[in-house]
């Protein structure tokens, strides 16, 4: 199979992190902190939810997303197993191609940003995509069988496509739950899964 898997938040956990962050810039900035602490989807894939939640104006935006944002994916952990499940899946003979909406935009150079995050970690693949905002574009282009993805969104899109959709979500809540997608919160559960496939 030709399996899709995005990095920030699906073989990392990084939102939490993402969000304490943002809430000591803003406390840096002595600027007012969100009424609410509700972790909000980045439907876009353009941090845009991010910059309406921490009311950053533009270069507050830019240095959350730019600096913060990676310095948290560079310094990100693996989540428990993703390593091992992704390399048994290679190692099975499946291609492993990572699509991730890391861009241009906030990073210099989001391909090796992403490469040596995967090398430092020892993930093996075959590809690397970034720029991809719509993901769905990319899940066509590179012929994905099976796709992993935190995101709602994204996982609509794909499982839309027809395409097995994997969800990995730390909250899985009934009103979540699309009938096309599986949702699990860990990799241990998803290799299991993808090899009774």
């Amino acid at each position: 199979m030709n399996i899709g898997v995005d990095i920030d938040d699906t073989i990392t956990d990084i939102k939490k992190e993402f969000y304490n962050s943002g809430f000591n810039y803003l406390k840096e900035l002595g600027k007012p902190l969100p009424k609410t602490n509700k972790i909000i989807e980045d439907v876009k894939n353009d941090g845009s939810c991010y910059q309406k939640y921490f009311n950053f104006n533009d270069d507050e935006f830019m240095f959350f997303m730019r600096d913060i944002q990676e310095e948290i994916m560079n310094n990100a952990k693996p989540r428990d197993f993703a390593v091992q499940a992704i390399n048994k899946l290679k190692a099975m003979g499946n291609k492993i191609i990572i699509i991730t909406a890391r861009d241009t935009v906030f990073h210099e150079d989001p391909y090796k940003l992403s490469k040596d995050w995967l090398d430092k970690n020892n993930i093996m693949y075959d590809k690397i995509v970034v720029n991809a905002k719509n993901k769905s574009i990319e899940i066509q282009n590179q012929k994905i069988d099976l796709f992993i993805d935190d995101s709602l969104t994204n996982c609509t899109a794909s499982a839309l496509l027809g395409i097995k959709t994997i969800r990995i979500t730390n909250e899985i809540k009934k009103s979540f739950v699309n009938k096309n997608i599986v949702y699990f919160s860990n990799w241990k559960d998803i290799y299991n899964y993808i090899i009774n496939l």
